[in-house]
């Protein structure tokens, strides 16, 4: 990134300066150097962008991991619930009951809970 504007402080808020400074700034501090060939320009070129993307890859694993993490506790509520109406059963044959309510009738996604 390069920076091309001067900038200065006034009354506590930094504001642009649009006179002299902008002469100033173009010129290099002395221990800075120019790349000095094409093949430089492109390295650091090449670094830019390979700092951006490592920048993107670690917001996008982020927010993979925010959606994994949200998948899961969906996922645990689900059985949960799954498990809450089973335990209302009152007798065995009610609990076959209600396996085969869920298997049959796919309530409270049964069958999606099994494949996961």
């Amino acid at each position: 990134m390069s920076f091309t504007a001067a900038m200065y402080e006034g009354d506590s808020v930094i504001h642009r300066d649009f006179g002299a400074g902008q002469a100033a700034i173009r010129t290099k501090p002395a221990g800075a150097r120019q790349p000095a060939s094409a093949l430089e320009r492109a390295d650091l070129a090449t670094a830019e962008i390979k700092g951006w993307t490592s920048l993107f890859g670690a917001i996008w694993d982020g927010i993979k991991s925010v959606a994994l993490w949200l998948d899961e506790k969906s996922r645990q509520a689900h059985y949960r619930s799954i498990d809450a109406y089973l335990s209302k059963a009152t007798d065995h044959a009610d609990l076959e009951r209600r396996i085969r309510d869920l298997e049959r009738q796919n309530q409270l996604n049964w069958i999606d809970c099994a494949s996961r």
